[in-house]
C-alpha cells in the first residue's frame, strides 16, 4: 500500500513539474499530421510561429484534456482547408444570388445594376481555393463606382492591364488577395495602343503594365513580339523583362535565352 501511495506521489510530483516546465518552456508535440510547430505550452497545445518580425505567433489549438493526451486536436492545416472551403462556398453563393452575367470584355453586371471587373482571388493563406471577385469600385474596390465613371458602349479591353473608353484609359494592377482599378491619367488618350500583353505605348511614352511608364527604354527602338511567350521586350540598349532590364546571370537562364532568340529575329 506504501509502495503505491508512494509511486502516486511521484506521478503527481513529475506530471506537476511536466506543467510547470510546460508554462515556462514549450514542449514539443506530435500528432498524427505530422507538423513541426505544435507544442505543450501553459496547459493546453499551442501551434507556435514566428512573424517577420520575429516575433512569437501562438495559436490555442487544444485544452487541458489535449495537454493531458486524452483528446487529439485534429490536424490544423486540414481545419484551415475545411474553413477556406465553407468561406469559398460562402463567397461563391453571395455571387450567385446577385446573378452576375458578363456584359462585355472583362466587365460584368449584376442584378442590381453594379458594375464589377472580374477577378480570381484566392481565400486563406494556402491559397490553393479561388473564388470570382468583382471590383465594383475604383482603387482597390473602395472610391467611386464603376458604374460612374466607365462608358459601357465604347469600353474595350487593350491587353491584361489596360482598358479604354471614349473617356479614359484605365489600368488594371493585379494582386494576390485583389487588384485595383483606376484611370491611367499619365496616357494621352488620343494615341495610347497597347503592345502585346504586358506593354503599351502613346505618343511619349511607352508602358509596363505594373510599373506604368518606362523611362529607361528607348522609344523608337522599343519592341515586343506576339510569338514571345511571357513579358519581354528589347530596344537598342538591351532586352527587358516585365520593366527591369535582363542582365548578368539572368542572360544565360534558357527561358530568357528563348526569349531573346524570338525577339531578335
Amino acid at each position: 500500500m506504501k509502495l503505491l501511495k508512494f509511486i502516486f506521489v511521484v506521478v503527481i510530483l513529475l506530471a506537476c513539474i511536466f506543467c510547470l516546465i510546460s508554462f515556462l518552456k514549450p514542449i514539443p508535440y506530435s500528432n498524427s499530421c505530422g507538423e513541426d510547430n505544435l507544442y505543450r505550452y501553459r496547459m493546453g497545445i499551442y501551434q507556435i510561429d514566428r512573424n517577420i518580425i520575429k516575433e512569437k505567433e501562438l495559436q490555442k489549438l487544444g485544452g487541458l484534456l489535449s495537454f493531458a493526451g486524452i483528446q487529439d486536436i485534429g490536424c490544423p492545416n486540414e481545419k484551415d482547408r475545411q474553413r477556406d472551403k465553407m468561406l469559398a462556398q460562402a463567397l461563391d453563393s453571395a455571387n450567385r444570388s446577385l446573378e452576375w452575367r458578363l456584359l462585355k470584355e472583362d466587365l460584368w453586371i449584376n442584378k442590381k445594376g453594379d458594375i464589377g471587373l472580374k477577378e480570381m482571388i484566392p481565400v486563406g493563406n494556402e491559397g490553393i481555393t479561388f473564388v470570382d471577385s468583382y471590383l465594383t469600385r475604383m482603387g482597390f474596390n473602395t472610391e467611386e463606382p464603376l458604374h460612374a465613371i466607365i462608358d459601357t458602349s465604347t469600353f474595350q479591353k487593350l491587353n491584361s492591364a489596360f482598358y479604354k473608353d471614349k473617356k479614359h484609359i484605365y489600368r488594371y494592377y493585379a494582386m494576390a488577395y485583389g487588384g485595383s482599378f483606376s484611370t491611367f491619367e499619365e496616357a494621352d488618350h488620343a494615341t495610347f495602343v497597347a503592345l502585346g500583353d504586358c506593354y503599351a505605348k502613346d505618343k511619349r511614352h511607352i508602358y509596363e503594365n505594373r510599373q506604368g511608364i518606362l523611362d529607361h527604354v528607348d522609344y523608337k527602338t522599343f519592341k515586343v513580339k506576339s510569338t514571345v511567350s511571357g513579358c519581354f521586350a528589347k530596344d537598342k540598349d538591351g532586352y527587358l523583362s516585365w520593366g527591369d532590364r535582363i542582365t548578368g546571370e539572368d542572360l544565360n537562364d534558357e527561358y530568357v535565352k528563348q526569349a531573346i532568340s524570338e525577339l531578335d529575329k
